[in-house]
């Protein structure tokens, strides 16, 4: 099977390769075609209007640019009446296969850096400061901040947001090897 895509844990991300029929200006043609076009900037003014801009509608959102002898994209999903700017994303390339063939997608599905940090800054403060209420005999303090660590870990691991980038990197189609036959 010419599609690979392993399992992605927590905020680890999920490495992607699939093998299209598709050549890479095929495929930044399909993006064009169907992702809302959204550059990412660090700026959190640019996603909130963006995210309001589309917030009763369903969209594929992201860019896709042309590089070298390949193509460079980005690809997000957001769901009607949702705030979920930071929801895992794809981010990768597509290059021609070296026989001509169509081409290769490879990146991986991932969360923001922003994400990722701010999921270890709010673990790190909770646990130090379960840890220092259970050194002072504070059980119940303890006892809430393990419970508010485990909710914020819960509503990141709950976002189901890599299922939608996953499944629209299906929608490419599957490269096939089949041979003439001598009939």
């Amino acid at each position: 099977m010419s599609i690979d895509i392993t399992g992605m844990f927590f905020l680890f991300p999920r490495r992607v390769r699939i093998e299209t029929s598709m050549t890479p200006a095929q495929c930044q043609a399909k993006l064009g075609r169907e992702l809302t076009e959204y550059r990412r900037r660090p700026s959190l003014v640019a996603m909130s209007e963006f995210l309001k801009k589309h917030r009763l509608e369903c969209c594929y959102y992201g860019s896709c640019e042309k590089v070298g002898g390949g193509v460079r994209a980005e690809i997000f999903y957001h769901r009607a009446k949702k705030y979920d700017g930071s929801s895992a994303g794809f981010f990768g390339n597509i290059e021609k296969i070296p026989d001509g063939k169509g081409s290769v997608i490879t990146g991986s599905i991932r969360r923001t850096a922003s994400v990722v940090c701010a999921a270890v800054v709010w673990t790190l403060v909770l646990l130090i400061l379960v840890l220092a209420l259970l050194g002072m005999r504070e059980f119940a303090g303890a006892g809430v901040s393990a419970g508010m660590l485990a909710v914020g870990l819960g509503l990141i691991l709950y976002d189901r947001s890599a299922g939608y980038i996953e499944s629209y990197l299906r929608s490419f189609p599957e490269r096939t090897d089949e041979k003439p036959s001598d009939t």
